[in-house]
């Protein structure tokens, strides 16, 4: 099994989601992960476990647990996750072939850290 895939169990975990919190807030430059692009703010990289053809992950680098438990101090790392979804789009031509982006929450949400689904071409599984 990969180092990213048995993360993503470790992260399934409710301790996962205290390292998860920390891992993506103050150690993202040490997640074994295919980065895509990355700032202060946001960290993008392509899904361990892809649900489509082309699945990109984007995570605010701030232990933010879920949509509905946002705070208005948040909002700049929500700002800046869509910011660079756009730029990925724009730079893979996805605004020509489309994508969708997404966000789980409640039981469809596997991990308690909000995160951004940005995909293209077909549901693989």
């Amino acid at each position: 099994m990969k180092i990213s895939q048995a993360l993503f169990h470790i992260a399934q975990s409710p301790l996962g989601d205290l390292i998860v919190g920390i891992a993506f807030g103050r150690l993202s430059s040490l997640l074994p992960v295919s980065r895509i692009k990355e700032n202060d703010y946001v960290i993008a990289f392509w899904h361990p476990r892809p649900s489509w053809e082309k699945h990109i992950l984007l995570v605010p680098k701030k232990q933010i647990r879920s949509i509905t438990s946002t705070q208005e101090e948040d909002g700049r790392y929500i700002a800046e996750v869509y910011k660079m979804a756009k730029e990925i789009v724009l730079k893979l031509g996805w605004d020509k072939s489309g994508y969708t982006i997404l966000v789980n929450g409640g039981d469809r949400q596997d991990v308690h850290q909000i995160h951004f689904h940005l995909c293209s071409g077909p549901e693989i599984r």
